[in-house]
């Protein structure tokens, strides 16, 4: 079978004759159709310090395609159509292998494949906003970093009553910010609004949802209200952080963190969500590559831009580039 693999940092090689898994007890293997680029891959495009790094597939995680083989434990059967979340984050490949735990059956036919791909993202923004009190009706909410993420959780903390500002240094369209429930919108750096909350009422919740590096967390805290919260989402690349512990300590804050969710209790609230609210969240999609141009799709996603929010990468015209040998 065809696959993937970083050949170097920020380019991948076709490995074209990869063997194709089997799935174990509890498996199934997967034929990929769409696979949809997320912030926390690129630190591995970037470097092949990750020890998986090199592998057929890696790294990719929020995938969508049709099962090709299912074990008897699974309850699935070949053909189904599926989100499922790769082993190893190694999904570049023609077929890979997932556990059932991170499998969901996709049984709407409104659903594209790249559509379906934000089943992933949108459940992890519902697990981890469900942390927060459950009366917003007219809490100060800052979201700092308006990427997919960040817009997923201002949609779905306005949807709860919730007053939201969102801040980023890249542009957003005023249509994007209004369909995503953003009231304000700061274009800025968080470092900035933290000399602007001086002048206006601090968040009752910050959120942040940029991570890969240290700041804006410290700009999150400064942002937030005495006795407030803030939500932390990013994903971080160091083990270790330097908090202002005493700033927390003082003003009362409240820190709360998430990841990675219960899969399979939040799979069919998010297939819900996105159904009900395709119309917004499809808007989420703005670029779209084949697969055989992976590296080209990683390297948009990776520089910031106002008309960038989710890249896709699509199976549908095959692993091999036109004219070239199958």
């Amino acid at each position: 079978m065809h696959a993937l693999r970083l050949r170097a940092p920020q380019t991948f090689e076709p490995v074209p004759d990869t063997p194709a898994p089997r799935p174990r007890p509890g498996e199934v293997t997967v034929r990929l159709a769409a696979a949809a680029l997320c912030g926390s891959d690129l630190p591995k495009f970037r470097s092949t310090a990750d020890p998986r790094s090199g592998r057929p597939g890696f790294p990719v995680h929020e995938c969508v395609g049709t099962i090709a083989e299912a074990a008897p434990d699974t309850g699935l059967h070949p053909g189904q159509r599926v989100l499922a979340m790769p082993d190893d984050e190694c999904g570049l490949a023609e077929i890979y292998r997932a556990h059932r735990d991170t499998t969901h059956p996709i049984n709407s036919d409104h659903l594209t494949d790249a559509q379906a791909t934000l089943i992933q993202p949108i459940a992890t923004m519902l697990y981890a906003t469900a942390k927060l009190d459950a009366d917003l009706d007219g809490a100060r909410v800052t979201v700092i970093g308006l990427g997919p993420i960040g817009l997923i959780c201002a949609h779905i903390l306005s949807r709860r009553g919730a007053r939201v500002t969102g801040v980023d240094p890249t542009p957003r369209s005023q249509g994007i910010t209004r369909a995503f429930g953003i009231t304000r919108h700061i274009q800025d750096t968080a470092a900035a609004l933290t000399t602007r909350t001086r002048a206006h009422e601090p968040a009752d919740i910050c959120v942040e949802a940029v991570g890969h590096q240290q700041r804006t967390l410290r700009d999150a805290i400064a942002s937030t209200r005495h006795s407030g919260t803030v939500l932390a989402l990013g994903v971080p690349d160091d083990a270790e952080y330097a908090l202002p512990y005493d700033q927390l300590l003082r003003a009362n804050l409240t820190l709360k963190a998430s990841i990675t969710p219960p899969w399979q209790q939040v799979f069919a609230p998010a297939a819900d969500y996105l159904t009900t609210h395709l119309d917004t969240l499809k808007l989420l999609i703005t670029h779209t590559f084949p697969v055989t141009d992976a590296t080209t799709a990683y390297r948009t996603y990776a520089e910031p831009a106002p008309d960038r929010l989710k890249v896709i990468i699509s199976t549908a015209g095959g692993w091999t580039p036109a004219g070239s040998p199958s």
